[in-house]
């Protein structure tokens, strides 16, 4: 049965040999894509001035995270020292030719966000895998994981708020930039510690085309389940800079977004101070839940800070979630496919934010912003609903999405 731990022991996680070391870089790199969405849609939204070419834009970038299982695949094989470091320098001088360019092309901005989607190294999933090495031989993984996913989600808070600040006083390009050179420092950084050059046990080529962990069911179950609570999400986030768009105030955007960050924050802390005895599913059920609730109230407010406290309560659910399912993905998955599975739980989020801000931008240059928040609330009830009603077969029976 699925378990959570107490916020007091992630002291002793932080304690453990090279923990530190590796942890504070690798989140830095991460802040990178918390300034990214917002950053990357307004420098796109100024140059085009169209919404549904920025969120296309964003879309893009997310689209090509489809190509991260096989980054974490040359991980594994090659070590992150070997991988993360020119995937980096890549990405980010691809943001830096966006952010540059001063182009008006619609099509080349979106081709070449999605460019540099493509080589966005995982810095997630690569900290994750460091994490099972890091608590190897203790019973911290879960506590590990917690707070991995705490610190992620503040970022969420710490990003939107940077860009935002960054947008009012400078420009959205410049925004865009900090975030390319905050992602190679903090790749770099996380690389330098003796565990970035472990290798994983190595496979045959074939490795590289077959389905992997895709093959078990309950997976591709959450998987899809992760997909459409990020569409809900990113439709949301998109939502919000329009509203703050409207006003006239663009930048206010990042803060608004910022509180989702901060209900995640907070609702991991109270989530892992709590024993927890119910299925997976149920705890997917009821933070969906919560999300709905959040998003649903903010199709009914225009006001820039009640919007900020719906979209609070919301974020409460955000961590929560993505605990209970990088926990589901090794309950799941043998030792060996446990980074990749927990790859495939950043592209499922990546692809169905691209979808959600692909739609969203459309929607809202013939639409108001409250619709978006509706119908992003409903598709999040009917998730939650579903999951309910299929999870006694799935602690029976193997699920099948």
């Amino acid at each position: 049965m699925p378990s959570t731990t107490r916020a007091g022991s992630y002291r002793d996680v932080l304690l453990l040999p090279n923990a530190l070391r590796t942890f504070v870089p690798a989140l830095f790199g991460r802040l990178s894509y918390g300034l990214l969405p917002l950053s990357a849609l307004f420098t796109v939204q100024q140059a085009t001035d169209s919404f549904a070419t920025a969120g296309l834009a964003v879309a893009a970038f997310g689209l090509a995270s489809l190509s991260m299982p096989l980054k974490a695949r040359l991980v594994d094989r090659y070590s992150q020292r070997r991988v993360l470091p020119p995937l980096a320098v890549l990405c980010a001088s691809g943001l830096v030719v966006v952010a540059s360019a001063g182009t008006t092309n619609a099509t080349a901005l979106v081709i070449l966000v999605g460019l540099a989607g493509v080589f966005a190294p995982p810095l997630g999933p690569s900290m994750r895998a460091t994490w099972r090495l890091i608590t190897d031989n203790s019973d911290l993984k879960q506590r590990a994981y917690a707070l991995d996913a705490i610190c992620e989600e503040s970022l969420y808070l710490g990003g939107p708020l940077i860009a935002g600040l960054v947008i009012s006083f400078w420009s959205a390009p410049v925004a865009l930039i900090l975030a390319a050179v905050l992602m190679v420092v903090g790749t770099f950084g996380m690389v330098a510690t003796p565990l970035a050059r472990h290798v994983a046990e190595q496979h045959d080529g074939a490795r590289f085309l077959d389905s992997g962990p895709l093959r078990i069911a309950e997976l591709r179950w959450i998987l899809l389940v992760i997909f459409f609570v990020a569409a809900g999400t990113s439709v949301a986030y998109i939502c919000v800079a329009a509203v703050a768009q409207a006003q006239g105030r663009a930048g206010a955007a990042g803060f608004v977004e910022a509180a989702i960050g901060l209900g995640s924050v907070v609702g991991g802390l109270a989530w892992a101070r709590r024993a927890h005895t119910r299925s997976h599913w149920h705890h997917l059920a009821g933070l969906i839940a919560v999300l709905a609730v959040g998003l649903l109230v903010a199709s009914l407010v225009t006001n820039l800070v009640v919007l900020g406290v719906a979209m609070a309560v919301g974020g409460l659910a955000l961590s929560p979630l993505f605990v209970v399912s990088y926990l589901a993905v090794d309950d799941l998955t043998p030792p060996h496919q446990r980074t990749e599975a927990s790859t495939w739980i950043n592209t499922a989020n990546n692809l169905g934010s691209s979808a959600g801000a692909s739609l969203a931008g459309l929607a809202l240059d013939r639409t108001a912003p409250g619709y978006g928040f509706l119908a992003a609330g409903i598709l999040l009830v009917l998730i939650s609903v579903a999951l309910r009603a299929a999870s006694p077969s799935c602690r029976r029976n193997r699920c099948s999405p």
